[in-house]
């Protein structure tokens, strides 16, 4: 121990106005403590200053001792009031024999690391003997403190908002239940904290007091008899006539369990509930031979700690979600792999659901690697995940085992999809009657995620997302290389063909499954943008993180006259640049090039960007002949920088003064289309006021 730092605590002691006879420092029995008295005057109300003692015991002058830990100043030293100080306070720290006050809100070792050091302790410690001459300690702008459990005897499981339930759904102030509990040297715990082994039979009594009760008591029962006399206390009279009848009943059983259920004034710190829960353990002692009844207010008494019991709703308390819990619709997942179960988990560990879990893979000793899974086996991925989501939220997951091809998503209200399948992809791309979808994977190695995400009114579908990022990389450098670079960092898993995977490890994926489920939980707490979007997250050799989020344009289809199979989307600023241009030119006609994307499953074109008119074309009224000067070397340059996923599709071209496609047009989009050797081709026509197809 430092004697330095606590000399300099003996100093500020001194200083303060509100201490005095400041002891000289002593140590305990072991070295590790060093302990200074002193004395606090008080500023008692006005009715007790010439007593020197208020009614409930507090004097004017207290005597109060530091404990300095050995690690002080990095830890705060200890505060002891004097053994007999009144404990029918709120706000004291559990202590068998001396009473330690609780002076702040927090942690005191923080509050002594703030600029007043020293001097911000003992303005807590005077203000907090001041309010209790008061008796103003319990305040109740801040809620009613609960009952101190000052020797905890275990731990009791169950659901507050079930209690209340029964109570008012069987008009009763009294209730019966039978429990399960465990002994764990010394230690109670009961229901599901049991090991199911070694759990034994009981019976809980619930009683609730008839009335509002606004006096604080402290905890000082240790045996039934002062149970019986707690409870009169708040107006719970009969609780020794339900004790008995119940203990009767179950003579065999070793324990009995008693929930005094106390109505106060306003709401429990930290709850929204202004019932106070006081939950105890009767030990029962063995029954007399001849009348097989007991001496049961002689049996002893332990207060146990309430648990709440796991629900979706303490999951969303804790992680402060505002997710809907009365939510009928699953949350689909496609893909329980490394990144979908742990995004899964996520989601779960946040009060979400119900969810549906798809996958047809089986899980291998090399998923061990990096999936959010433990203690697994060679079972389907779906039902491990469900499993794991339902032990972990008691949330309902439904596993299918089969493909996401032939899964019913028609009872879910949003696909998740992080299989990194191509097909799947496609699939998902086809569907037009699907939930919207958001669709995320991992690139360059694990160091890019990228989140697609549908609208709700899907006018940004999965093929625009793709389209605006393909043609996005034409002005990134990095979303060109994480999308068209090969990720050829593999291993092996086995002796076979397909016996292979990426090198990514667990923490990458961890990484980017965080980013990504926190974007997901904003959607499912606010719902969908209005726009498409695209999540962007890379990291660096300096592990900064850096995330950017796309907001992508609708797309409007664009209706064949001749009932064409393939579906051409123009992005909404696409059509704006072709009317600006045709505005510009009138009263001539103008066009250029279109480019975008073809999706060739989904047999949908998206066009996300125009060439201008290149400078040998023909602009006149009622005439446009598109040039070629410099045209086919720019398309080039744009088909190799983006692997071809983002090409030449068609022209365009104006009609100023309005009307459909003449056979001219219908010439020339017939001679563009044997020249693309049949490839889905594009022609269209801007008028002021819409967009055709030739």
């Amino acid at each position: 121990m430092d004697n330095f730092w606590v000399e300099k605590a003996q100093k500020y002691i001194q200083d303060h106005n509100a201490f005095k006879g400041v002891s000289i420092i002593s140590y305990s029995e072991t070295p590790e403590n060093a302990i200074i008295s002193a004395t606090v005057s008080i500023g008692l109300p006005s009715k007790f200053i010439k007593e020197g003692i208020t009614d409930i015991g507090v004097k004017s002058i207290e005597e109060v001792r530091f404990v300095f830990p050995d690690q002080f100043p990095l830890k705060a030293p200890k505060i002891l009031l004097r053994n007999d100080f009144p404990r029918c306070f709120p706000h004291i720290n559990p202590l068998k024999f001396d009473v330690n006050p609780c002076i702040c809100d927090g942690d005191l070792s923080e509050l002594l690391q703030q600029s007043e050091w020293m001097n911000g302790i003992l303005n807590q410690l005077v203000d907090w003997l001041e309010k209790a001459a008061s008796n103003e300690l319990l305040n109740y702008d801040q809620g009613w403190e609960p009952m101190r459990n000052d020797h905890c005897s275990g731990f009791m499981l169950y659901d507050l908002n079930e209690v209340i339930t029964a109570y008012n759904s069987k008009n009763s102030l009294c209730l019966t239940k039978e429990i399960y509990f465990e002994e764990r040297k010394g230690i109670i715990v009961t229901d599901a904290l049991c090991d199911s082994k070694k759990k034994k039979t009981a019976h809980a009594v619930y009683c609730m007091s008839p009335f509002i009760i606004k006096t604080y008591i402290p905890n000082s029962i240790t045996t039934l008899s002062n149970l019986y006399r707690y409870a009169s206390s708040i107006e719970i009279s009969d609780l020794k006539e339900h004790v008995e009848e119940i203990d009767l009943e179950h003579l065999n059983e070793d324990k009995l369990f008693v929930v005094l259920s106390v109505k106060r004034p306003v709401k429990l710190i930290g709850s929204d509930c202004n019932i106070e829960f006081l939950n105890f353990v009767i030990h029962k002692s063995k029954p007399r031979k001849k009348n097989k009844k007991r001496v049961l207010p002689d049996c002893k008494a332990g207060m146990l700690s309430h648990i709440e019991e796991l629900s979706p709703a303490l999951l969303k308390r804790l992680s402060g979600t505002e997710t809907k819990l009365n939510e009928t619709q699953k949350i689909a997942l496609v893909g329980c792999g490394s990144l979908g179960s742990k995004i899964g988990m996520n989601l779960a560990r946040n009060g979400n659901g119900p969810f549906l879990c798809i996958d047809d893979d089986i899980f291998m000793p090399h998923n061990n690697a990096r999936h959010a899974l433990t203690l697994t086996w060679a079972q389907n991925k779906a039902e491990l995940l469900s499993l794991s989501m339902f032990n972990t939220s008691k949330v309902l997951a439904e596993a299918v085992k089969g493909s996401a091809f032939s899964a019913d998503f028609s009872n879910s209200r949003l696909i998740i999809d992080t299989t990194a399948s191509l097909a799947v992809k496609h699939f998902l791309m086809d569907q037009q009657n699907l939930p919207p979808i958001i669709s995320g994977g991992l690139f360059g190695q694990g160091r890019c995620g990228i989140l697609f995400i549908e609208n709700n009114l899907k006018t940004s579908r999965l093929t625009d997302l793709w389209a605006y990022l393909y043609h996005y990389s034409l002005e990134k450098n990095y979303i060109h290389d994480v999308l068209f670079t090969s990720q050829r960092n593999q291993a092996q898993i086995g002796q076979s063909c397909s016996s292979q995977t990426l090198i990514v490890d667990d923490a990458r994926i961890s990484l980017m499954a965080a980013i990504m489920s926190l974007k997901i939980q904003q959607i499912v707490e606010k719902g969908l943008p209005k726009n498409g979007e695209i999540m962007l997250s890379k990291y660096d050799d300096n592990y900064s993180l850096i995330t950017e989020i796309l907001s992508v344009p609708d797309s409007v289809p664009v209706p064949s006259p001749k009932k064409r199979d393939w579906q051409v989307f123009l992005f909404e600023t696409v059509i704006e640049q072709m009317k600006e241009s045709m505005s510009k030119k009138s009263p001539n006609e103008t066009g250029g090039v279109l480019l975008g994307t073809v999706f060739l499953h989904a047999k949908s074109v998206v066009v996300t960007a125009i060439l201008p008119a290149p400078p040998d074309s023909i602009e006149k009224p009622y005439l446009f002949v598109l040039g070629t000067e410099g045209l086919e070397e720019q398309i080039k340059s744009i088909e190799k920088k983006t692997n071809g996923k983002v090409t030449y599709l068609g022209t365009w071209h104006s009609h100023p003064h309005g009307g459909n496609a003449s056979d001219t047009d219908d010439n020339t989009y017939n001679k563009l289309l044997f020249v693309r050797n049949y490839e889905p081709t594009v022609c269209l026509i801007v008028t002021p006021q819409d967009v055709l197809q030739v």
